[in-house]
């Protein structure tokens, strides 16, 4: 078929900064990947080159730091994927339907960033409006024009395919096997099983009113339920079959609420307050404004957000480690990387109330209707705090704010729960025509099924802190290390440490770094420790590239020993989660038994993590033994 006068390629959008060093890495791995970010839509292999450019569009600085040693092949180019997609032309020739393929686990560079290439692909394929699609990637239509419809919808098929049989298999499977291990379901157990509509109390209150504010409220397809797998927490569930690439929610923009639209809104002295302390941040004035919110509730004075408040979490539940009791945060995360972290940040908001609210009680109490000090705790505020920092998403509006991003509070949709493999990614862009946030399903969605969104590839620390629960096998646990300079050598010539400085420097090499659960050890930390162990009278006549290989063998030795006494410290440095049932009594551990269980979590991930980093370090140490036992004291090749 001939497209004579319209244009036939697809462009995929890159936001990082245009010759930046992930801009430049990501260039140079389009050829490495044998594909470009201009798709030439009637090539029998289009589909996997546009998922192939999306998948490297999508690498977060995460991901880019991670990079495998090797190379980016095996996981951009999707091997299942390729063999999917040409079994698919084969069939398509032939007039066939497609066939289940049978090879083995699909390999991705992780679920976050295969999710989104997807989801990217999907919205570049059939954008829900065009001219906003050329807008958004900051392209007018003139100089990116779509491809026609029906050649997009042909590839938007074969990318369906794809991603049924790979990605939306993988979810599937995960998610069977994390409802097993919460309450021994088995994991043939059908998602539907384990979700309860619910018919009555608050929540479907709230998503009625949602329903009731007009035609651009679309809250139709859902509904919130409990979950019997999670002791019946809740969540958002389908309430009819949602196909990928249609809207799951669509919440028009005065309905979200954020930190602007109360200073605006608000009246009286609290509102002239609010507005004085608006240079504070959003933060602190949703945080403050939560309290007084929850005060009229109690003394039952309705408003427009009441039902917001009713339906989420009362100010009674402790969602976060920075307002757990003291003694379970010690027993609980004790001899943990995120300890000293979660005390810090706990003394923080505490010290952020004794400098704001005993003053402003003192000094405005015109402002505090009401002012009793159990409306203006300290438990208070920190339960305000949580609440604002938990439920809040991050969003662009389409009017920039002076951050470019605001947080707001958006009703139904803050029922989602966070999923490794979620069925929405992209929703922090206001809509332009009608400032409505959407929430496009990325994959399908059966009725009666829990909805997912995700809140970022964090790890189990990341969420323990700011949201107060833990993901068993996590793929994004991670563990900081930092390295220096005097415990790898001691205290050196300044000469000499001043040298290694600058090989840091010209390498873009710092002493910070991580591992993370399924990932390769970094290069830049093998890089990093090669040049710290790096023999003195090498250090000053070095010129080559520690990230591409050894500086010496005799040094390479030392930087594997180093590197496994490092971990093996932090290791043995973690008491582990079995050792909380010793720390405590029976009574008082079945007393905070939900909080507890949250820390195990997370203590497993972290061991995980460490033994997979061991282990590789150990075949590190191995190999670099034997060449140095090899080479004797003949370590001067490099350097000749």
């Amino acid at each position: 078929m001939m497209y004579a006068t319209t244009t036939t390629t697809l462009v995929v959008p890159f936001t990082d900064e245009v010759g930046s060093p992930h801009w430049q890495r990501k260039m140079e791995m389009l050829t490495e990947c044998e594909t470009t970010n201009y798709i030439d839509l009637t090539t029998a292999n289009s589909c996997e080159m546009l998922l192939r450019a999306c998948r490297i569009s999508c690498l977060d600085e995460k991901e880019m730091y991670f990079e495998p040693r090797e190379t980016w092949g095996k996981v951009i180019l999707g091997d299942k994927g390729e063999r999917i997609a040409f079994e698919q032309q084969q069939q398509q020739q032939q007039n066939s339907p497609p066939t289940t393929s049978n090879n083995n686990k699909t390999f991705f560079v992780s679920p976050r960033n295969e999710t989104s290439a997807h989801a990217m692909a999907q919205t570049l394929l059939m954008p829900a409006n065009e001219n906003e699609c050329n807008n958004n990637n900051s392209n007018s239509s003139e100089e990116y024009p779509l491809p026609p419809l029906e050649l997009r919808q042909r590839v938007l098929e074969q990318l369906r395919s794809i991603r049924v049989q790979t990605l939306e298999k993988d979810a599937k499977d995960f998610e069977d096997i994390e409802r097993a291990r919460r309450q021994g379901i088995p994991t043939s157990t059908s998602a539907s099983v384990v979700c309860k509509i619910e018919t009555k109390g608050y929540a479907v209150a709230l998503t009625k009113w949602a329903a009731s504010q007009g035609k651009d409220a679309n809250v139709s397809k859902v509904a919130p339920c409990l979950l019997s797998s999670m002791n019946d927490a809740r969540g958002l569930c389908a309430t009819e079959d949602i196909r990928a690439g249609e809207n799951i929610l669509e919440i028009p923009r005065r309905m979200l609420l954020d930190a602007g639209t109360i200073c605006i809104s608000e009246q009286g002295p609290f509102g002239d307050l609010l507005r004085i302390l608006e240079r504070c941040g959003a933060d602190t004035i949703m945080t403050l404004w939560i309290m007084k919110e929850r005060m009229k509730m109690k003394t039952k004075q309705e408003t427009f957000w009441s039902l917001y408040f009713l339906s989420l979490p009362d100010g009674s539940q402790k969602l976060t480690p920075l307002s757990w009791p003291e003694d379970i945060v010690r027993v609980g995360l004790g001899n943990t990387p995120i300890f000293e972290t979660v005390m810090h940040e706990r003394q923080k908001v505490r010290n952020g109330y004794d400098a704001l609210l005993p003053s402003l009680l003192a000094n405005c109490p015109e402002s505090f209707e009401g002012n009793q000090e159990e409306f203006w705790s300290y438990d208070q505020y920190i339960s305000a705090l949580e609440l604002w920092m938990s439920y809040a998403m991050t969003v662009k509006p389409v009017h920039n704010s002076d951050s470019g991003t605001i947080d707001v509070l958006s009703p139904v949709a803050f029922f989602c729960n966070h999923g490794i493999y979620p069925h929405c990614v992209h929703y922090s862009q206001l809509r332009l025509s009608d400032e409505c946030l959407v929430f496009p399903a990325m994959r399908d969605i059966e009725k009666n099924e829990e909805i997912m969104l995700s809140y970022g590839a964090k790890s189990n620390g990341e969420l323990l802190l700011f949201y107060g629960f833990c993901i068993d096998d996590n793929p994004y646990d991670s563990i900081d290390i930092t390295l220096d300079f005097d415990s790898l050598n001691g205290v050196e010539k300044p000469e000499v440490r001043k040298r290694r400085e600058e090989l840091l420097v010209k390498h873009d090499l710092t002493l910070n770094h991580a591992i993370r659960k399924n990932a390769e050890l970094p290069i830049d930390l093998i890089a990093t420790i090669r040049i710290l162990c790096c023999e003195k009278e090498l250090v000053f006549l070095y010129d080559g590239d520690p990230k591409a290989r050894e500086i010496s063998m005799l040094s390479e030795s030392k930087a594997s020993d180093a590197l496994f006494t490092a971990l093996s410290a932090i290791r043995s440095s973690m008491s582990s989660a079995d050792a909380i049932e010793h720390r405590a009594p029976e009574e008082w551990r079945a007393a905070n038994q939900h909080y507890l269980n949250e820390c195990k979590k997370y203590i497993r991930g972290l061991f995980q993590t460490i033994d997979v980093a061991l282990e590789q370090v150990s075949m590190w140490r191995q190999t670099s033994s034997l060449a140095a036992k090899k080479l004797g004291k003949r370590t001067h090749r490099d350097f000749l």
